[in-house]
């Protein structure tokens, strides 16, 4: 459909895709018609202002349906999620989550928001309507610079903005502009708007280069300084690895007066070259030729929080504490987004007992935190915080005069958690994931209340006791998915100092100098099959090939791989290529035998010195979630399906190099035995070596213990 108005030019995105490595947070994401779009960050997002409005005009509404219901939106219930949020990301404002909106677009490319059950609902409870705004994820065009094809010239976005109204172009009206068009470029054809033709402007070419750092920041090729910098002799020095400062660079006067004018000429003979840049005043030219070798000095720039937006402190390497230096890259590189998601399996309170996901305890606390003991500090600066709560009265009491009625094992959590006591949790991720794996490990079947959680064991065929502690069914689970922050030029690696795990910030995907009341998120519910190994059979496979598992998983990971390595040589090296490879095996036979396609599969892997254990569970929307594969979970199909895995993973049509092969994190697999899609494998599948189940000499299953 040919774009003749603003109103028309929408890209349509998917939900799930507006919190991922796709589409995120300061992503760039090509439209259909060709350009480059960043959305922006969640704190600018319709739907996410008016929660934060609200929250912030009713600090002391605790009540999530009054929050959803005054705010248009549905609120996603996981407690358990929002606590660990507040702690691993330092967002102790965080009051809930909010489900993203699902919105198509019309034939006209626009949203269809009349029809949409928020909108419905929105207008019946509070009596007005919903807008536009509430349902778009907001994005600018980036990269910022656009050349015309008439003429070759070369302008910010906003210069070409200032040029269609100063030409009149269409009488000057913007929403006549999209998608960025060129006032040089009239075309013969003509579109009508309401009865009055107007006529048609070629579009603009967008430059798909960008400049990246390592903080996560990104910027536009400062074109013009870049321009002046290159006539001047300074293309070496723009090419040092220390930096250079080509963003503050001091440009002269053109010869003829004022300005450069830049063009953009395309050089057809030498394929090596990106360019030209040409000042149409006084001829002078730089050849872009080794422009991919600039290092410019980072100047912080943010630009999904909004145009021209720059961190607070200068752009520094946490290694040295140097200026960071940019890279170049094009727009479409992988290295220019790494999103840091993280997905939670929602667990009912009554499997939590000493975790602090009610409400009220958490509302508790905050008092705590900020009121209660700051005014016992007026009066006795050297009270200690342990001192303070030595006796738990002292928070059921100050409760009380709040008017919240709290047990004493209620308030032994708060006093845990206002004491911050770890019990020598070193890494929050695989504590987190090890309260899910506990609730299934040490339970035969569900609560009978929790409608979000369901599941039970199956009696263990006699030929699997020896292998597996226990399978069970999970006819109902709730996942709810987020996204963390994100990163630029490789993928962040987790560090390990003493056993405690550092991860690495990042970018947030919020606005960090506002108080952050809500996240957005998703949560899809589904079924799965739950496996757990039995230990002992494990130690007792370990111990017996240590030797060839020293020889044989002594490879170097290299940077991709380097995070999983070091997680694999804290745990278990050995077990986590049993249990990944068995993931992807099974994985691989419910599409073989019982036509789930793989994509519509995922794997949460439970892997560290106190657990071992994969779910595998399909979700909302996709093959299967309709009790197909808690079906497959009955003893006598789950047992014929791990055979039949165990046997296809045998041989390979690769083979034999595939059986050989000997490459970083991954031995003996490949796409036709092991490796599954990107979106079902937590681990970008590496860790995976099918000899590490059935090779002869020391495959797992191969063995009689």
């Amino acid at each position: 459909m040919e774009i003749y108005k603003d109103f028309q030019y929408n890209q349509g995105v998917g939900k799930y895709k507006v919190l991922s490595s796709n589409a995120g947070v300061g992503s760039i994401i090509t439209t259909k018609l060709g350009f480059f779009i960043m959305p922006q960050s969640v704190s600018l997002w319709g739907f996410i202002k008016n929660v934060n409005k609200y929250i912030l005009a009713h600090k002391n509404d605790n009540d999530m349906a009054s929050i959803a219901r005054s705010s248009g939106v549905d609120i996603i219930d996981d407690p358990r999620f929002i606590s660990f949020l507040k702690h691993e990301q330092a967002i102790n404002d965080l009051k809930c989550l909010v489900e993203v909106p699902h919105l198509n677009l019309n034939d006209w490319n626009t949203p269809q928001k009349d029809n949409h059950p928020l909108y419905t609902k929105y207008l019946k409870d509070v009596g007005s309507q919903l807008t536009d705004d509430h349902f778009v994820i907001p994005a600018v065009h980036f990269p910022r610079w656009f050349y015309s094809s008439k003429n070759g010239s070369f302008k910010e976005i906003t210069e070409w903005k200032r040029l269609w109204k100063q030409k009149n172009c269409d009488e000057g009206n913007l929403k006549f502009f999209a998608p960025p068009r060129d006032p040089y470029s009239e075309t013969s054809r003509y579109f009508k708007d309401n009865n009055k033709s107007y006529k048609v402007f070629a579009p603009l070419n967008q430059i798909p280069m960008l400049l990246i750092c390592k903080n996560g920041h990104i910027s536009d090729i400062p074109w013009y300084q870049l321009f002046c910098a290159g006539i001047d002799g300074k293309r070496q020095e723009m090419m040092q690895d220390k930096g250079f400062p080509l963003f503050e660079y001091e440009c002269k006067e053109c010869d003829s007066g004022g300005k450069h004018e830049l063009q953009w000429i395309e050089n057809r003979n030498q394929s090596e070259s990106w360019g030209i840049l040409k000042c149409s005043k006084c001829l002078k030219n730089y050849s872009l030729e080794g422009i991919m070798n600039i290092r410019p000095i980072c100047p912080g720039e943010t630009p999904w929080n909004g145009l021209n937006t720059k961190s607070e402190n200068p752009c520094k390497s946490t290694t040295d504490g140097t200026r960071c230096t940019m890279q170049f890259v094009l727009a479409t590189s992988n290295s220019v987004y790494y999103a840091d998601s993280f997905n939670s399996l929602y667990i009912p309170v009554c499997y939590l007992n000493d975790t602090l996901t009610n409400i009220h305890l958490q509302k508790i606390l905050e008092l705590l935190n900020s009121k209660w003991f700051p005014k016992a500090l007026d009066k006795d600066s050297t009270l200690s915080k342990e001192k303070y709560v030595d006796s738990i009265d002292i928070i059921i009491d100050n409760a009380d005069i709040a008017g919240f009625s709290i047990t004493e094992s209620e308030a032994e959590i708060i006093k845990k958690h206002f004491l911050q006591v770890k019990e020598d949790v070193m890494d929050d991720r695989e504590q987190y994931k090890f309260e899910e794996f506990t609730v299934f490990s040490e339970n035969v079947t569900s609560n009978k209340d929790s409608n979000k959680l369901e599941f039970n064991d199956i009696k263990l065929p006699e030929e699997l006791d020896l292998y597996f502690k226990k399978i069970q069914q999970v006819s109902t689970l709730a996942i709810t998915s987020t996204q963390l922050g994100f990163n630029r030029v490789s993928i962040p690696t987790p560090k390990r100092i003493n056993g405690e795990v550092i991860r690495e910030q990042g970018q947030a995907i919020f606005d960090e100098t506002n108080e952050v009341f809500t996240l957005p998120a998703n949560q899809v519910f589904g079924e799965g099959i739950f496996f757990e190994f039995n230990r002992d059979t494990i130690n007792q496979w370990t111990n017996q090939f240590e030797t060839i598992f020293a020889k044989r998983y002594n490879k170097s990971p290299g940077e991709l791989g380097k995070s999983l390595k070091e997680e694999m040589d804290e745990y278990g090296v050995p077990m986590f290529y049993l249990l990944h490879t068995f993931s992807h095996i099974i994985l691989k036979e419910l599409e073989f035998s019982c036509g789930y396609p793989t994509a519509s599969l995922k794997e949460r892997l439970y892997y560290s010195d106190r657990m071992c254990g994969v779910l595998i569970y399909t979700a909302d929307g996709s093959e299967g979630s309709m009790g197909g594969l808690v079906w497959q979970g009955q003893p006598r199909l789950i047992q014929k399906i791990i055979f039949s895995a165990l046997e296809r993973s045998q041989s390979c049509s690769s083979d034999p190099l595939c059986w050989e092969a000997d490459e970083q994190l991954n031995l003996a697999a490949c796409f036709s035995c092991c490796l599954v899609s990107e979106t079902s494998c937590e681990q970008r599948n590496l860790g995976l070596d099918r000899r590490a189940l059935v090779d002869d000499e020391f495959g797992f299953f191969s063995q009689n213990y």
